[in-house]
């Protein structure tokens, strides 16, 4: 198994194995995105079969054996699901600091949990990307099926299927990209692309949904896009071109 794992490239390693673990990798799996499971437990193997993990090792995750084993210098990031705080902290630490150990140019993606705003907080400041917080989500859904039931079995039959046409996705725009200091309706996505851009998020993380036409694309803005996955790929390719697209040059 080391020896396949050894020829992984762009996988992510997720740490413990535990309920989230089981439905991340069945998506991670239908998505045909590469992962391996670590986890300290001796009953690994019996595990991984049961949940057709394709790669696991036993071991505790912060340690430098666990990163060689995982091939971890190429890894596209680490997520790390323990429900103690302090497991998913000396994680973090271990994954910047091996990044700075082998001159990782491009940073690792890191995504952990929390259970309170105060920890999820501590965990972004201590270099984690993204930190999910199970009850907030739960809550923020359960909200959105009592008030809108009509829209919540929309985005089941669109967009949390894997089967869907339709996707949505959060695109950075790069500083050098044409559409920067552009106004959204200058830019023409819609038109190139047939893809909607639906929010846009400024550097400082201001959110606007359904923006109009006159929006300016600042440095360090998101779009958040939605389309099919055709589209969305299309629009991605337009956004980080450094040069207007040339049906838009005599526009």
């Amino acid at each position: 198994m080391l020896y396949k794992i050894a020829r992984l490239k762009n996988h992510f390693v997720i740490c413990y194995h535990n309920q989230y673990t089981m439905e991340l990798s069945r998506e991670f799996r239908e998505n045909h995105i590469p992962f391996i499971v670590i986890d300290p437990r001796e009953d690994l193997p019996e595990i991984a079969e049961k949940y057709k993990y394709p790669y696991y090792i036993i071991s505790q995750p912060h340690t430098q054996t666990a990163l060689l084993k995982t091939h971890f210098s190429s890894a596209k990031g680490m997520i790390t699901l323990s429900p103690n705080i302090a497991d998913n902290i000396a994680l973090i630490a271990t994954v910047r600091l091996f990044e700075k150990e082998i001159g990782r140019k491009k940073p690792y993606f890191i995504m952990t949990n929390s259970d309170s705003q105060d920890d999820t907080e501590r965990l972004k400041k201590l270099g984690a990307n993204s930190v999910v917080s199970p009850s907030k989500l739960v809550a923020q859904r359960l909200s959105a099926m009592s008030v809108r039931p009509d829209m919540e079995n929309l985005l089941e039959q669109f967009l949390y299927k894997q089967d869907s046409p339709i996707d949505i996705e959060e695109i950075s725009v790069p500083d050098y990209s044409w559409v920067r200091f552009k106004r959204l309706k200058e830019t023409n996505l819609r038109n190139i692309t047939n893809a909607d851009v639906v929010g846009i998020k400024d550097v400082n993380n201001k959110f606007i949904p359904m923006p109009k036409g006159d929006t300016l694309i600042g440095t360090g803005t998101k779009l958040l896009v939605i389309g099919t996955g055709e589209s969305i790929r299309l629009t991605k390719r337009v956004i980080k071109s450094r040069h207007k697209p040339e049906e838009l040059k005599y526009v």
